[in-house]
């Protein structure tokens, strides 16, 4: 058995163990599983949707300012447009679910350490991500990685999904879609508007990965995690639905406290 392979068994197998999981405690504790879609998921959509079109445009714009790439040829294709909607953001839901919902809670409850499931589930994230492109870098693996904690981050502190699924949509649409960089070596979503080019060194502008291959991207999802904090902070959070974290996630100790929502779980 080739290591590829053997990692993708293993994957599928934590996978499961997690599913199993998460049905059990759903079934048993009724513990929620972050999917409702009452209260305040709207409003932690927009907010995840403003949030990484912030962070990602702040990033395209200054590889283009710098001169690390160049705008190239401007044209609008309503079909690459309408197959990014789609896709990107059927990807973002669907990955959402299967990290979020389903690994990050079942490793959440398995281990009743949200902030180490949280650091184990955006290693495994930024994982699947290094080996499932050839343009793949150890820079973007570990963008890959903080990305992870980003998404688990706002899963946390808000008790559902929609928050990060904004922000993930938004991140890969505004990247590709809308400013026509590659997306994680992938170009087939890529161009609705801009074609550019890029120069330089591959860590700082991503090369044929794209823009989240480069150190800057760290920069801009360091970004992110700071403003989901703030947009979820005590007194100020964006959902007021019934749905809140799940009784296994405890806040966790020390500065890495204030990752983890504080709401009282209830059934959804």
């Amino acid at each position: 058995m080739s290591v590829d392979t053997a990692a993708g068994v293993g994957l599928a197998a934590l996978l499961l163990v997690c599913a199993v999981v998460v049905v059990h405690v759903r079934v048993r504790r009724g513990v929620p599983l972050g999917l409702g879609v009452g209260g305040g998921a709207v409003r932690e959509l927009g907010a995840g949707l403003a949030i990484g079109s912030a962070a990602m445009t702040a990033l395209a714009a200054t590889l283009l300012v710098t001169g690390l790439a160049d705008g190239g040829r401007v044209g609008f294709d309503p079909g690459r447009l309408g197959l990014g909607l789609v896709v990107l953001g059927g990807a973002a839901v669907v990955e959402e679910v299967v990290y979020r919902s389903v690994l990050l809670t079942g490793l959440s409850v398995l281990t009743r350490r949200p902030v180490l499931a949280l650091v184990a589930s955006a290693a495994v994230f930024g994982a699947v991500h290094l080996a499932g492109s050839p343009d793949a870098t150890l820079v973007s693996g570990l963008s890959n990685a903080m990305g992870g904690l980003m998404y688990g981050v706002a899963f946390l502190r808000t008790g559902r999904i929609w928050m990060p699924v904004g922000i993930h949509f938004t991140w890969n649409f505004v990247q590709g879609t809308i400013f026509g960089f590659t997306v994680s070596g992938e170009t087939a979503y890529s161009g609705a508007f801009l074609h550019p080019t890029v120069s330089g060194a591959g860590w700082l502008t991503g090369g044929a990965y794209g823009p989240e291959g480069s150190v800057l991207s760290l920069v801009a999802r360091a970004a992110i995690i700071i403003m989901v904090l703030l947009a979820t902070r005590r007194g100020r959070r964006l959902g007021k639905g019934r749905e809140g974290p799940r009784p296994a996630m405890t806040p966790a100790r020390g500065p890495l406290r204030a990752i983890v929502s504080r709401r009282p779980p209830s059934a959804g």
